[in-house]
């Protein structure tokens, strides 16, 4: 019975990682999207299932202790139930795209929910929390100085994603939208990668620097 606890447990948990990914800004709101506890749940039934095959089957991977038998095949049932979950039998060609076939469709298929429910939950939020932490910033200020000061707060921002970040604030700057609804667009691309709370200290700090008004000097 452990055995299948550790199992179910370890696939959750890879399932939970992804989801965890995905959202890094408010990975708490994934608690209330029920797409991702399905998507969690068969996780952990594909573990189960896969130890329950093999302890059906009596594979035992040529181990002779039965105290190691019993954690191989936990450690081969979690394992492998991910890869088979994720792998796909043959792809097909839909117009432009690839498409795979295979237990993965499943998974993809879940994620695109959970994809849809966390964006309709989250997009009031994050539409009010960049409203009121990007007012009065301007973007022509801003553009290089909050983008920089960000990944510096940061530690662990991989250099791909440094380097999307920068495509896309380059890309803004490059469009036709106005100066506000630019600092906009950037608070929320900002949010993707440092969420609210690191995007509102970084903010609060340049301001005086980055602010669409002019700072106050003292009199002289």
């Amino acid at each position: 019975m452990i055995g299948y606890v550790i199992a179910v447990s370890l696939s959750c948990l890879v399932g939970i990682a992804e989801l965890v990914s995905r959202y890094r800004d408010r990975p708490t709101t994934l608690v209330r999207v029920p797409s991702t506890w399905v998507y969690v749940l068969i996780n952990g039934a594909a573990g189960a299932g896969s130890l329950l095959l093999l302890h059906t089957f009596d594979w035992r991977f040529g181990v002779k202790s039965p105290e190691v038998v019993g954690a191989t095949q936990v450690l081969v049932a979690s394992l492998g139930s991910m890869m088979v979950f994720r792998s796909a039998v043959f792809t097909v060609r839909v117009g432009d795209e690839d498409v795979a076939v295979g237990p993965s469709t499943l998974l993809t298929s879940l994620l695109a929910a959970a994809d849809r429910g966390v964006d309709r939950m989250q997009a009031k939020t994050r539409a009010n929390e960049a409203g009121d932490i990007m007012q009065g910033i301007s973007f022509a200020k801003a553009q290089l100085a909050l983008p920089t000061y960000c990944l510096g707060l940061l530690q662990n921002v991989s250099a791909e994603d440094q380097a999307a970040l920068r495509t896309a604030v380059d890309a803004l700057a490059g469009s036709d939208m106005t100066d506000g609804q630019k600092a906009l667009n950037l608070g929320l691309l900002l949010m993707n990668v440092a969420g609210p709370d690191v995007l509102k200290a970084a903010v609060e700090t340049l301001r005086a620097e980055i602010s669409t008004e002019p700072a106050l000097t003292g009199a002289a």
